[in-house]
């Protein structure tokens, strides 16, 4: 059988990016109905490419596309042993990049649930995470490539984002910054939760740290001094009103 994508736009889009494993993927969830026509890469990053397409209603949907040979294996592993959501899987390159695209997935729609704003998750399959566009004609800027009127505000915004990831969700976004937080409608959306872990993990209180010291660093070069451990106290006390 020969594996193509719907048409030839489709093939021109990825041509000499994606590997034949991907392409496959693509049209898998293209004959599942997931995937209409895809419209363009945005970006070709290390570790992923994001391509923007449509669903079978032609409405704006993005692909996520997990690079298995390029994944930064070590730095993987450091998010997944601990998780008890993925214990006695094989610590392979092959087999952990799949579940680095399940885990976000899963972190997705646990943040959704709890009425974080992120991205909606729309399917997965193998290294292929299928989510909500978040824009307009273009992609939503990240944070970093944003003017904000008000920075105290947005950085308010988004501390209590990630108190409800972190009490509702019970999650840690473990990778907070600048450049995973996109701004659309004047508002912090949430993104890129992949390595995102539950409270139980080893390094969850770290990486709670380690989040807030990023984000405190970025809005201190705006004028917005916050106190780092409160800041953090304030995320983590979830009896608070």
């Amino acid at each position: 059988m020969t594996w193509t994508l719907k048409d030839s736009n489709d093939r021109k889009v990825v041509e000499g990016i994606l590997d034949l494993s991907t392409v496959k993927a693509i049209y898998k969830l293209q004959v599942r109905g997931v995937v209409g026509h895809l419209a363009g890469v945005v970006k070709e990053g290390k570790e992923s490419t994001i391509v923007v397409a449509a669903d079978k209603d032609d409405k704006k949907i993005i692909l996520k596309i997990f690079k298995v040979e390029a994944s930064q294996f070590q730095r993987m592993q450091k998010y997944i042993v601990g998780d008890k959501r993925f214990s006695g899987i094989k610590l392979t390159r092959r087999s952990l990049v799949p579940e680095w695209c399940k885990k976000e997935f899963s972190n997705l729609k646990r943040s959704r649930k709890a009425g974080v704003n992120v991205p909606r998750p729309i399917a997965f399959y193998r290294n292929i995470l299928v989510m909500e566009y978040i824009g307009d004609d273009e992609l939503a800027p990240k944070l970093k490539d944003t003017h904000l009127d008000n920075p105290k505000k947005i950085f308010d915004d988004i501390i209590k984002e990630l108190r409800k990831l972190y009490c509702g969700a019970q999650l840690v976004h473990a990778d907070a910054s600048e450049y995973n937080i996109l701004m659309y409608d004047g508002r912090p959306v949430i993104h890129d939760m992949a390595q995102s872990v539950e409270l139980s993990h080893p390094l969850a209180d770290e990486f709670l740290r380690r989040d807030v010291g990023n984000l405190c660093k970025y809005f201190e070069r705006l004028g917005v001094v916050r106190d780092r451990e409160k800041a953090a106290r304030e995320i983590a006390d979830c009896g608070k009103e």
